[in-house]
């Protein structure tokens, strides 16, 4: 079967919507308690389900500052136990160590953003847990498998300590430094990541834009990083092609660590120039619904063409023929290797929306007749069992889905489709 065909790309976004549409009418109006003195997210749970959704990172130009979630989820379940113990289902089963300790000392970031978690609540040490992950973000592919991991992690820590974060400033001091946003579970996934372009639209949803403080331009500011939302126009589509899992860990599963060594320590103020006006030009256009503008938006100097030169053969191929089938704009997700175009049309459900409406189709068939057209030893690799996927901006972030305790009291119902939350 041809692993890349439209209607396999159908099928496979069918299956990721539906694991997250589940639960999509969980009730938004849950915030309205979290900060309400004596709610039940104060009480300590015993187990907590959460859900993350994947990202890609830079939209090209915006490099470690812009990234948008998409609809591919990955759920992790925690649960208080009498020893420590951690399962992998779906992606990454049998590749992603599950090594931990009867101390839970692990090198696995589910774990590592549990530990911050509990320690920030003052539950510590780290209490034993029960975790199994159930991923659907492909793992080593530039679509935030890593973020997701220590988000559903220290989400998944602090409903079970009982723990709240501060997320908005509320003192009215004027203090200007005093009022930035605190942004707490922001700022400590951004700690354990090193870098806030996935992390924060896994927390959020939605597009991010995220900058980063520093001492010698920011003096005296208590937060490390700060977010803001981007809009986004309606009807956007997205096409992902992501390589087979032999080429995306062929370098290792610390795939990032090797891409950002192949970029220059220094770069000429020219292609500092040109990334500057394209992210500004990319920000400018999806708030004004320009997706005319993301062809050449999505363009950088930074990282991608170097990344294509050395590592990555197929990218500048299928985004050239992303572009030329119609594709909005077209760039490298993150460190790689998925190449995401950007599309439209879509309105309401696409199942029965005439595809014809929409472009997605035509940029996948011809995103796959140019890696038919690599030489025999890239097309081989990086053309060989990879899989499109055809989604959506997810605009929800990372969300608790089930929990015992449960939140919902005499107060308030925090209903789901598969029962009170």
């Amino acid at each position: 079967e041809d692993s890349c065909s439209t209607f396999h790309c159908k099928a496979i976004a069918s299956t990721m919507t539906s694991e997250a549409a589940s639960v999509d009418q969980t009730a938004d109006t849950a915030a309205a308690t979290w900060d309400r003195p004596g709610s039940a997210s104060k009480i300590k749970r015993n187990k907590v389900v959460v859900r993350v959704p994947a990202t890609t990172a830079n939209l090209g130009p915006g490099f470690d500052s812009l990234g948008m979630a998409v609809d591919i989820w990955n759920e992790f379940t925690v649960e208080r136990s009498d020893k420590f113990s951690l399962t992998t289902e779906g992606e990454g089963a049998g590749k992603i160590p599950e090594e931990i300790g009867p101390d839970g000392n692990s090198k696995h970031l589910v774990i590592q953003g549990l530990r911050r978690a509990f320690e920030y609540a003052g539950e510590s040490p780290m209490p034993p847990v029960k975790v199994t992950t159930r991923n659907m973000v492909p793992i080593c592919s530039g679509l935030g498998s890593s973020s997701s991991a220590i988000v559903g992690g220290l989400i998944a820590g602090l409903v079970l300590a009982g723990k709240e974060m501060r997320v908005k400033h509320r003192s009215d001091t004027g203090n200007i430094t005093q009022a930035i946003d605190p942004e707490e579970l922001l700022n400590i996934a951004n700690d354990i990541e090193g870098h806030p372009d996935n992390v924060a639209p896994a927390i959020y949803g939605g597009i991010q834009l995220s900058m980063v403080f520093h001492d010698d331009l920011d003096r005296h500011v208590p937060v490390s990083v700060m977010s803001r939302r981007i809009p986004h126009p309606t009807g956007v589509r997205l096409v992902a092609y992501v390589p087979s899992e032999e080429a995306r860990t062929g370098v290792g599963l610390d795939k990032t660590e090797e891409m950002r060594n192949l970029l220059q320590p220094k770069i000429d103020r020219q292609d500092a120039v040109v990334n500057i006006q394209r992210t500004a030009l990319l920000v400018d256009a999806l708030h004004r619904g320009d997706l005319s503008a993301l062809r050449w938006a999505t363009r950088d100097r930074l990282h991608q063409p170097i990344r294509g030169e050395k590592a990555y053969p197929h990218l500048n191929p299928m985004v050239e023929a992303a572009l030329d089938a119609g594709a909005h704009g077209a760039f490298l997700s993150g460190a790689g290797p998925t190449v995401l175009a950007i599309c439209s049309g879509a309105s309401g459900d696409i199942f029965t929306q005439r595809s014809t409406e929409r472009q997605e189709g035509t940029v996948a068939d011809a995103m796959q007749k140019a890696l038919e057209t690599l030489p025999p030893e890239h097309a081989k690799l990086w053309g060989g069992q990879g899989h499109f996927y055809v989604i959506s901006p997810a605009e929800r972030g990372a969300h608790v889905v089930a929990a015992e305790p449960k939140f919902s009291n005499t107060l308030a119902t925090f209903g789901s489709l598969s029962g009170s939350l």
